[in-house]
């Protein structure tokens, strides 16, 4: 997952100074421009990350272990984990994107939510179902996380970008 988040982290953060300058210029339309471009730049990534870890899962471990059993466990657990990236792409951008606009309040309970959904699943998923479930902690966590940002971002952000054009 570093593999994945590292570089996702990169490409959001990166382009927070993009939509704090365009902001701050009071150029909303270049604002809302940016905000499109780096949800399709995170979404892409992330599509790129899904497809790789479906099909060279087993590269990737093979580097780590020859053990035929351990490989076969790591590269479904890898499959599993990785069952919801895309949405995870959205959540950065979003998250990322609300804090280059000033917005901490709104973005660092956004990130919190999907940590908190994470540390739930990963206690309860094993105790109900079994340990191996552990593994889908993650995807619900991308799923949740991302679909609470959605809808944050949908009822937030035009409030935000008309606010900053009227200070």
């Amino acid at each position: 997952m570093l593999a994945l988040t590292m570089p996702l982290g990169g490409i959001s953060a990166g382009t927070q100074s993009i939509l704090s300058y365009n902001f701050g210029a009071k150029q909303i339309d270049r604002v809302i421009k940016a905000q499109k471009y780096i949800m399709a730049m995170c979404a892409g990534f992330t599509a790129i990350m899904f497809v790789l870890a479906r099909v060279g899962g087993n590269i990737f471990v093979s580097m780590f272990t020859k053990d035929p059993e351990l490989a076969a466990q790591a590269v479904e657990a890898i499959r599993i984990c990785t069952l919801a990236v895309v949405p995870l792409g959205i959540q950065y951008a979003i998250v990322d994107g609300f804090t280059g606009l000033g917005q901490v309040q709104l973005a660092l309970p956004l990130s919190a939510w999907r940590k908190a959904v994470y540390f739930t699943a990963v206690f309860i998923l094993p105790a109900v179902l079994g340990a191996d479930y552990v593994f889908y902690a993650q995807p619900i966590s991308d799923v949740l996380g991302p679909l609470t940002s959605i809808t944050v971002f949908v009822l937030f952000n035009r409030k935000v970008l008309t606010a900053g054009m009227n200070a």
